[in-house]
């Protein structure tokens, strides 16, 4: 078996492994205090994450209690047998805009302004109930039955406002979105509308359909 010759030079040549951990050690000195700097930075951000997403999840449970007091108040007051005076009910659309202002981002927040759109139909306040409406179909999620029920609402609105065109645009958005039980409530919004722009065919069209669901 042949020899293996190692020259002098070799072994006055620095070990790789020794010279790269050299070199770390000498970066870590040298940067020491950016490197600290930098652990302490991403500590507090990490941190601020979950002091935001813990805070986020108060705001929710408070928000969610505060909506619930105020959906009590709204089922009495909305009963058939139990309907409270405009007061009671201006009271409640304050109720409503209280976890609208301090509760924006959550759920509960968003969700008032449809109910408070409906207090503010039985108020009469149809240029208040349009901006509830449509601030709720622009902010509150895509889940269906509330937004037939807003779209629904605000072709009500419109109506008293006698903005007939833009009502029966809603009651038609009603319509596309298949509301089943609902879609009796948009065809007679739809024929409604239509009468009163004086499109009598159309007019029918949708009390036929009305009927027939």
């Amino acid at each position: 078996m042949p020899k293996i010759k190692i020259t002098k030079k070799k072994l006055k040549e620095p070990d790789e492994f020794i010279s790269f951990a050299d070199k770390g050690f000498l970066f870590l000195k040298e940067h020491s205090r950016k490197i600290t700097r930098g652990g302490i930075v991403l500590i507090l951000i990490i941190l601020s994450v979950f002091l935001y997403y813990r805070w986020e999840k108060g705001n929710e449970e408070e928000a969610s209690l505060k909506f619930s007091l105020a959906m009590e108040t709204f089922q009495g007051v909305n009963a058939p047998l139990r309907e409270g005076p405009p007061e009671n009910v201006k009271d409640l659309v304050e109720k409503f805009d209280e976890v609208i202002v301090k509760f924006p981002r959550t759920s509960p927040g968003k969700l008032s302004f449809l109910f408070k759109g409906n207090l503010q139909l039985r108020l009469g306040d149809f240029e208040g109930a349009v901006k509830s409406y449509e601030t709720f179909l622009e902010k509150g999620g895509k889940e269906k039955s509330y937004r037939i029920f807003a779209l629904e609402g605000l072709g009500y609105a419109y109506e008293g406002k006698k903005e007939y065109e833009k009502a029966l645009q809603a009651y038609q958005k009603t319509l596309e979105a298949g509301g089943g039980f609902r879609l009796a409530n948009g065809y007679a919004g739809a024929g409604r509308c239509y009468e009163r722009l004086g499109k009598n065919k159309e007019a029918l069209e949708s009390y036929r359909a009305f009927l027939k669901v």
